[in-house]
């Protein structure tokens, strides 16, 4: 389906002149210099499967163009695609958790995950929040019947429940990093009473049952960052490339794949230079979030980048990895910065048409 319903369509309408001059924005070109250093390093430092790697740089090229055609429909409108699947992720999220907890019959101190692809705890969590917010922020620009809003109480309980259970802490730290961030983004006395609320929640759960916040401890993330640090700095100039590594913790006696945090690892396959420019890339998508505040979408992709950011620090594995439940939070938003960027050069080319005319 992604073949057929994404990849393709992007790839045909590269033919366009009019498709192909909604490219000349920051973020791609900041893409394009992050992905001819990604294959650079890849094809000099070598490392295991270098072709199977390189090939995903297509795959998220052509997202990032799919989501970019979508946004062109004059039929559907972008945010209402937004809010269609955030609708859908929420019922799917809603039977993960029946099907988890009740036909399973999974005790509820067990880490939920969802139906299908998404078996992962964490990467779901992510999905699963990054659904979340796509669908709060979108929902104002749409309205709906009295009948619809009490049916959409599902998708929302299943979303409340399916993160609440899934236990993962640096996905609830990403949420209230966009609580905070939203408020102060956009103030309001809904912001405000939203804050205090979940201020007041989260003390509730501090005092009366504080083992929720504090299982598990930190997970190792202070050793496996300092592992990955040492990496990076080892191998600054080029990186590791594609080969695999470890990072030991002695303390129990495994080795990890990776720093559990995508930044890190980025700085170790990829080379200080590759973190830089993927650091940049990032940046401009929260900057294209914050100046587009005004307008439901710039809110939406203001909010997921800082929930991404958060979770991504955490718990990030990696990014150059073939579709999974982790593009919601890395290739997406970077994608609808794209969107807004063609947008408002689009407006800003009719304006200046409209002038001349008059």
């Amino acid at each position: 389906m992604l073949i057929f319903l994404l990849w393709l369509p992007a790839l045909l309408a590269l033919f366009r002149r009019d498709f192909r001059l909604l490219l000349r924005q920051p973020e791609c070109l900041l893409f394009i210099l992050f992905v001819a250093w990604t294959l650079l390093v890849l094809t000099l430092e070598g490392g295991d499967d270098v072709f199977g790697k390189s090939k995903v740089t297509l795959y998220a090229a052509l997202s990032l163009l799919g989501v970019l055609l979508a946004a062109q429909s004059r039929k559907w409108r972008f945010e209402s695609m937004l809010l269609y699947a955030s609708i859908v992720g929420g019922f799917f999220a809603a039977a993960s958790w029946v099907y988890f907890y009740q036909l399973s019959a999974m005790p509820f101190n067990a880490r939920v995950t969802a139906i299908g692809l998404w078996d992962a705890t964490i990467m779901a969590a992510h999905a699963v929040g990054a659904l979340a917010i796509i669908g709060a922020f979108t929902f104002q620009t749409k309205r709906f019947s009295p009948r619809v809003m009490v049916l959409l109480l599902i998708p929302a309980l299943g979303y409340a429940l399916f993160l609440g259970f899934s236990q993962t802490r640096g996905v609830w730290i990403g949420l209230l990093a966009c609580l905070f961030v939203m408020g102060g983004a956009r103030p309001s006395r809904l912001w405000a009473a939203l804050i205090f609320l979940v201020i007041l929640g989260v003390a509730s759960v501090a005092l009366f049952k504080p083992q929720i916040l504090l299982q598990r401890g930190v997970s190792f993330r202070p050793e496996l960052w300092h592992g990955g640090v040492q990496l990076m700095l080892e191998h600054w100039a080029l990186g590791l490339g594609s080969q695999e590594y470890l990072i030991s913790v002695p303390e129990i006696g495994r080795a990890f794949k990776h720093p559990h945090n995508l930044f890190l690892d980025i700085g170790v396959r990829l080379g200080v230079p590759g973190l830089l420019l993927f650091g940049w890339l990032w940046l401009a998508v929260g900057w294209r979030g914050w100046i587009s505040r005004a307008q439901p979408l710039g809110q939406m992709l203001l909010a997921l980048w800082v929930f991404s950011g958060a979770s991504l620090l955490t718990d990030g594995i990696g990014l150059w990895l073939k579709p999974n439940a982790d593009w919601l939070i890395t290739w997406l938003p970077i994608a609808v910065s794209i969107v807004l960027a063609a947008r408002g050069n689009t407006e800003a080319t009719d304006a200046k048409q409209s002038a001349s005319v008059s």
